[in-house]
């Protein structure tokens, strides 16, 4: 998910890997009331301007990323954002950013063949790709090709034909601003053929027909492999085949696909360890849960999405319809040392920054008193790190010790080291990784 809290990480240590699996994909108590007042919350109306994305809109999303009590439910919903990529930017409409998101969030963890027909007919989807221009006589491509390259079957799995047939089946998708609409005076109900099929398709039909190709399961378990496993290096087809294939039978059911993702020895292998990259989402939102902090408000955060993007990450504001692409593009050094300010700048516990009040000297103290040094450092590398045997030296751990036993140990000096070593360990390299 994201960063856990001290206890979260006890808990799981007592309960096992296969009791917290389950608790990851199953909602958490007080979920439904707190669904409700995040639906509830959030900017309702109003325009964005061309190139510019909404900090309340953004605020909104961070707080309940920080808040929730269904944390992986959350990361998928991240995780669909990227693969179904929308922009604000484009669409101008805070309200169909946000009903999208809700759209995320619903089916993040249930059958995809459901969750690809509600996105094909999303209006905040039908405007970012232009599908009112899609009209018969003359069909605009562009859904039906982001359907087969980028959301179902990937490149080289179709043909030109197969998108030009396919969105002939798409015109008259069309939107009014604020509801799917169907258009029939603008559909061409004439004979298509779409993969192979021949019918009088329309939208439906072609996600039907995507998804009984078997190239489809394939690239979605790819892409969920990349993002929850290992960007390292490309997996091998009879790797990942027999997941592709439990996919298929399940009926495209994600929950079942990321339990036995989670549940599997290659998870938890030296292979999957540290082998990906952090997005600014995921460290942002990381720090701040595993460092207990508590929000007032949603637009108590106004000021996190401009440092977030700072870290190269906009909310709602994708680069392109193949959204961010990732991996070491997060890191550059414009980007690694707006991660140190912003850790920095989170560390200090000003009650006013960004909303979200932490107090990591209080935090350490609290689990693990104020008199042992290693016990203190041990604490704070256990919580941020979890590190691997052997993976944080012996050199490192003493030298961090050796700081925070220097000077005045009481008071406000020990408050400052601990918050001082509690920065350094956000910026190494270590914590960079998942």
């Amino acid at each position: 998910a994201f960063g856990a809290t001290w206890a979260e990480l006890q808990a799981a240590v007592r309960d096992g890997p296969e009791a917290t699996i389950r608790k990851l994909l199953t909602p958490g108590e007080g979920q439904d009331d707190f669904d409700r007042l995040m639906d509830a919350l959030g900017p309702e109306t109003g325009q964005v301007q061309p190139g510019a994305a909404d900090d309340a809109l953004q605020a909104w999303w961070l707080y309940r990323l920080i808040g929730t009590p269904f944390p992986f439910r959350e990361r998928m919903t991240l995780f669909w954002h990227n693969h179904f990529a929308t922009s604000v930017a484009k669409v101008q409409q805070f309200a169909l950013m946000k009903k999208q998101n809700l759209l995320l969030r619903k089916h993040a963890l249930g059958k995809f063949g459901p969750f690809l027909l509600e996105i094909s007919k999303d209006p905040a989807m039908l405007i970012w790709l232009d599908s009112n221009t899609n009209v018969k006589g003359r069909p605009n491509e562009n859904y039906a090709r982001e359907l087969m390259e980028l959301f179902s079957l990937g490149v080289g799995n179709y043909t030109e034909t197969d998108i030009r047939e396919a969105a002939r089946a798409f015109t008259g998708w069309h939107t009014n601003g604020q509801e799917f609409t169907f258009n029939r005076y603008q559909h061409d109900d004439g004979p298509k053929t779409v993969l192979g099929q021949t019918g009088n398709w329309d939208g439906g039909d072609v996600v039907r027909i995507v998804l009984e190709q078997p190239a489809a399961a394939r690239f979605l378990v790819r892409k969920l492999y990349r993002h929850f496993v290992s960007e390292a290096e490309p997996p091998p087809d009879n790797l990942l085949e027999p997941l592709a294939d439990r996919f298929r039978k399940s009926d495209y059911d994600i929950a079942d696909l990321m339990g036995v993702i989670l549940r599997s020895r290659l998870f938890f292998s030296e292979h999957a360890y540290r082998q990906r990259i952090k997005s600014p989402v995921e460290y942002v939102v990381g720090m701040l849960r595993a460092l207990e902090a508590r929000p007032d408000s949603a637009s108590g955060l106004r000021g996190l999405p401009a440092a977030t993007a700072g870290l190269g990450q906009t909310l709602f504001a994708p680069p392109n319809v193949k959204g961010w692409e990732g991996g070491k593009t997060w890191l550059n050094s414009a980007t690694v040392l707006a991660r140190h300010n912003l850790a920095w700048q989170l560390v200090q516990g000003g009650a006013d920054l960004f909303g979200a009040k932490i107090n990591p000297a209080a935090l350490v103290q609290r689990y693990a008193g104020r008199d042992n040094y290693g016990r203190q450092v041990d604490f704070l590398l256990n919580l941020l790190l979890q590190p691997g045997q052997g993976e944080i030296a012996d050199e490192v751990r003493g030298r961090l010790v050796a700081f925070l036993s220097a000077g005045e140990p009481k008071g406000g000096a020990l408050d400052r080291r601990l918050r001082e070593t509690t920065h350094t360990i956000l910026v190494m390299p270590a914590y960079q990784l998942a």
